[in-house]
């Protein structure tokens, strides 16, 4: 009688079949300082349009020391809207390869465009009707983006090479899920440009609690 000699080779799951970690927090911003008093100075009256922030937001993310991420699962798209004259969202994260479209919701003409470099583009002028052409931002960092005909308009594209980042909601707070076990950095960016960081440890299947204050 023959007999068959099964061998069974345990292979380590990859880190996707991993329960993952969750962080949250809270990003606590003081009030700014009003300026002080000037004895019979008055300011002067403006009609200038302004681009309007979302109230209390903040773009959080976290990155590792080795920069070695998980790839894209497909290729990615996202729209920044020009609509009342304004770019919404005023603060946008996407993955490095993500195709960027930018619709025109307005009557008039916009000409989107930014001179950041490596990451400088133009779409051009279309109107509302008119479908633009997209962007893709190959390049991981902040992308400064304006209209051509429109001074006020300004908007910020983060451009990043991790996968696990978010928008703090108008309280402050964020939570990141499905974060693979490990040191990190948490880093923020607000639409002053300062970036805030601490280092923080994820632990799979726990949640972690990060506050940030500045």
């Amino acid at each position: 009688m023959k007999r068959t000699l099964l061998i069974c080779i345990l292979l380590p799951l990859p880190p996707s079949l991993f329960a993952g970690g969750t962080l949250q927090g809270t990003l606590t911003i003081e009030a700014m300082k009003p300026a002080p008093a000037r004895p019979g100075y008055v300011a002067p009256a403006t009609k200038k349009p302004v681009q309007k922030p979302e109230a209390g937001r903040a773009i959080v993310y976290l990155e590792r020391d080795d920069e070695k991420y998980p790839p894209p699962r497909a290729a990615a798209e996202a729209v920044i809207r020009q609509e009342g004259y304004q770019f919404r969202p005023s603060m946008l994260a996407v993955r490095t390869g993500t195709r960027v479209v930018f619709p025109n919701m307005d009557d008039e003409f916009h000409n989107v465009f930014s001179l950041t470099r490596p990451n400088h583009f133009e779409v051009g002028q279309h109107r509302k009707e008119e479908v633009p052409r997209g962007q893709v931002f190959k390049k991981a960092g902040v992308v400064k983006i304006y209209c051509d005909i429109h001074a006020h308009m300004r908007c910020f594209l983060v451009v990043l090479d991790t996968p696990w980042f978010t928008t703090t909601d108008a309280a402050g707070k964020f939570v990141l899920k499905d974060i693979p076990p490990g040191e990190y950095w948490l880093r923020v960016f607000q639409p002053s440009e300062k970036i805030m960081q601490q280092r923080v440890t994820v632990t799979e299947g726990k949640t972690t609690t990060a506050n940030l204050s500045r």
